[in-house]
C-alpha cells in the first residue's frame, strides 16, 4: 500500500477563482506523512463491506451534530473551492459528490 500525494498548477481556478496567486518562488513544496496507521482492503475486493470490518460500523458512517457543526465551521471558513458545485469543469458532479 502507498499513499500519493501530488500539487499541480491551480493558480488559475482553484485559488479563490484564480485571485490568489501561488508563489512559485517558495518552490519545491514538500509534504511528509508519519505517525498514522490505515485499514483498508483492496479495491477490487467485495469484502469491503463486510459488516466485521471496524470502519463500516455504526458509528463511522455518518457525523454527530457536534461534528457536523465542527465540519460546517470549518467549510465555511476556510473552504475556496468545491469541485462538486464547478458546473462549468463538472456539468454533471462526479459520483464521490453524491453522497
Amino acid at each position: 500500500m502507498q499513499i500519493l500525494a501530488s500539487i499541480w498548477d491551480g493558480d488559475s481556478w482553484a485559488t479563490d477563482g484564480g485571485r490568489t496567486k501561488i508563489n512559485w518562488t517558495h518552490a519545491p513544496f514538500y509534504a511528509q506523512f508519519q505517525g498514522f496507521n490505515i485499514d483498508g482492503c483492496s479495491s477490487d475486493s467485495s469484502t469491503c463491506s463486510s459488516p466485521n470490518l471496524w470502519w463500516n460500523a455504526g458509528s463511522y458512517r455518518a457525523l454527530n451534530p457536534a461534528q457536523k457543526a465542527a465540519y460546517q465551521h470549518v467549510k465555511e471558513k476556510y473552504m475556496t473551492y468545491d469541485y462538486c458545485y464547478d458546473k462549468t469543469r463538472n456539468p454533471t458532479p462526479p459520483p464521490e459528490c453524491n453522497q
